[in-house]
């Protein structure tokens, strides 16, 4: 049961008005989202296939979105419930019952993009390199371009502040990522800064090591900040990893065995082939047959293994995924291919709103009065956006934004066939474009539903893509001072709601401070929550997961936080009905592919599903981040401009 609205307990926790509930998605009791997000393997999930449940998963209302901030992202939350809705019609089947009734706009394009994400933007982009006149027009199913790359906005007394949505963090500096290939070509064709200066921390009564991202201190660079862990029952512990956990309750094997997991400088296979071999085993069979650790590291890294961009834990990713990540152990191999530990010499640089700033140079590139001023990096990254000017005719490149794509078919054979329908729903109608050629520039959970004549070969590969999701949650605090009296910058827990959170210097932006880093001013702190669930397959795990991000009501999100900052910090000074001024959800449901042995060099010598998916298929290319199992803005827009160049030929 949900706890009762207006208790002693939810005024002191700022709960001043009632909030609607919604425990039910598509008629099916989910269970109420707290209980559900942390059980293991619910019974609604057994047997579950790979992305998908025998109920509709619709029907859903605002009280599940929860409140969207300010400013131009103010609608585009995460997945809002209109996206939910609208994506679980394509799984449902309800659009293709009436695309013989959509209403045909005569437009014909040369190019049509599917999916306003890096990987869309990029395939518009590079398309526009070698044919800047031509017709292009992006469908993005969300109301406002970006895909994951959106960012949430407050005004907290007087002071405007911003958080990533999802996509945040660019591989830093140029001349470091450029020799290892961390860094794509795209971010000096926009123009971006080939270096950044930081704010510094301002009316500090204690010396503190604050980072300049979120990432880094979940723990492939600790030392950025000055970490605290909580244990229930036991309190904070400061800086566990200089003193080898001495102050840690926990036992003495597991003290000894996250050193030695920490430490770990062998390379147990020396071939040419070892990227290879590490596909073919899970992280955690490496960490416990080749590293000597057992099983109980797990829990500690499974949550930041997932967050990083594993989507899941170390009991199902490949170990070459863990790789990619550089998490601990298995980042050995980057010292055996002559690599540095990358964590020593760079570092992510974020925007404000995140990846936001990227992707906003995208489109300020192809719509140039799309956002208002001039091309200084202030003017993109805060300006308002000119809504009209997106989908204006006439112009080489349009976006359609709240547009869900649900059809996309030759007409007539994809072996000769000279054009492409696109059928997309927008308005409470479906209506339909041709174009000479499309990019799926969207996830294959979603082009193998609406890309209506694949091959059984693509629909097979497409259906080996396996996702997990991710919950972002921007807290916005009137001050932090509760942080400068613990002392830390950066805090991990192990039960509970969520598991870690960080300060952040922010970069100059044009010289000047976006916002305040003063204890006494307010600051937005960034959740990623992850969903693991150990000892469940992958497929269902995958499912699992998704349907407990769908099971929390946002009413249930807010309570989570209160309670959880609440008994974590209520002794240091912290009151969550004075200091937290907002809290915004944003729900990723297909975040993360996750990449299980053998995603990613094939297994028995076939090839890949990810190469089998990377040939066109008629006129329609296929380009997305998930093919190359490490979701990042510059893999997506290497795989957006390959699809783009096979449109070109």
């Amino acid at each position: 049961m949900t706890k009762p609205r207006n208790t002693r307990e939810d005024k002191l926790l700022g709960f001043d008005a009632d909030i609607t509930r919604r425990d039910f998605i598509g008629s099916a009791l989910l269970g109420t989202g707290a209980g559900l997000l942390y059980a293991n393997a619910p019974g609604l999930m057994r047997g579950a296939g790979a992305q998908t449940l025998d109920i509709p998963l619709t029907g859903v209302g605002p009280d599940w979105t929860g409140p969207g901030g300010i400013g131009d992202y103010r609608t585009a939350n995460g997945n809002t419930h209109e996206v939910m809705n609208d994506g679980h019609g394509i799984r449902n089947g309800t659009f293709e019952k009436a695309f013989k009734d959509a209403v045909d706009s005569g437009e014909m394009y040369d190019l049509v993009v599917v999916g306003g994400g890096f990987s869309g933007l990029s395939a518009a982009y590079r398309y526009h390199e070698d044919r800047p006149q031509a017709s292009v027009l992006i469908l993005d199913n969300h109301a406002i371009f970006g895909g994951e790359a959106k960012q949430n906005e407050f005004e907290v007394d007087g002071v405007h502040l911003w958080g990533p949505q999802g996509s945040n963090g660019s591989v830093f500096p140029p001349n470091r990522t450029k020799p290892i290939g961390w860094h794509h070509e795209y971010w000096d064709k926009l123009g971006l800064p080939q270096e950044f200066k930081y704010q510094a921390a301002k009316n500090l009564g204690k010396d503190m090591n604050i980072p300049r991202d979120v990432y880094s201190p979940m723990h492939i660079a600790w030392d950025h900040a000055d970490q605290a862990y909580y244990y229930d029952n036991h309190g904070m512990v400061l800086n566990p990893w200089n003193s080898g956990f001495k102050e840690a309750p926990i036992a003495a094997d597991l003290k000894r065995e996250m050193l030695q997991l920490d430490l770990y400088k062998d390379v147990p296979y020396r071939k040419d082939d070892w990227h290879h071999w590490l596909d073919t085993m899970t992280y955690e069979e490496f960490l416990t047959r080749y590293v000597g650790v057992s099983k109980d590291v797990t829990p500690y890294l499974n949550p930041q293994t997932a967050a990083m961009g594993c989507g899941l834990g170390a009991d199902v990713i490949s170990a070459y995924s863990a790789y990619e990540f550089v998490q601990p152990g298995v980042v050995s191999y980057k010292r055996f291919a002559g690599l540095e530990d990358p964590s020593d010499y760079v570092y992510l640089a974020s925007f404000p709103g995140g990846n936001t700033g990227i992707a906003r140079h995208f489109v300020k590139a192809m719509i140039p009065d799309a956002i208002k001023g001039d091309n200084s990096l202030s003017a993109v990254l805060f300006n308002d956006l000119n809504w009209n000017e997106l989908d204006r005719p006439n112009q080489p490149t349009r976006m359609r934004l709240s547009a869900t794509v649900a059809g996309v078919m030759h007409d007539g054979s994809p072996h000769s066939a000279s054009s492409v329908s696109v059928i997309y729903y927008q308005g409470g109608k479906l209506h339909k474009v041709r174009a000479k050629k499309v990019v799926m520039a969207s996830g294959q959970w979603v082009n193998r539903l609406v890309c209506k004549d694949l091959p059984p070969e693509y629909q097979a590969a497409m259906a080996t893509f396996h996702h997990a999701p991710m919950h972002t949650i921007n807290v916005a605090l009137r001050n932090w001072k509760f942080l400068e009296k613990l002392g830390a910058s950066a805090v991990r827990w192990f039960e509970g709601y969520g598991w870690f959170f960080s300060l952040r210097r922010q970069m100059l932006i044009d010289g000047k401070e976006p916002m305040p880093l003063d204890p006494s001013k307010p600051t937005v702190l960034t959740m990623y929550n992850s969903f693991c669930n150990p000892g469940i397959p992958m497929p269902q795990q995958a499912t699992t997961a998704r349907m407990q991000l769908f099971a929390l009501p946002y009413a249930e999100v807010e309570r989570g936080v209160r309670e959880q900052f609440t008994k974590m910090f209520a002794g240091y000074g912290f009151d969550a009905k004075r200091d937290i001024a907002g809290i915004i959800s944003n729900r990723w449901g297909h975040a993360y592919v996750v990449s299980p042995p053998g995603f990613y060099f094939g297994k028995h010598g076939e090839l890949s599903a990810s190469d089998v998916i990377r040939e066109p298929h008629g006129r329609i290319s296929f380009g997305h981040s998930e093919l190359t199992g490490a979701q990042l803005w510059n893999t997506a827009a290497e795989e957006g401009a390959r699809a783009a160049e096979q449109a070109l030929g």
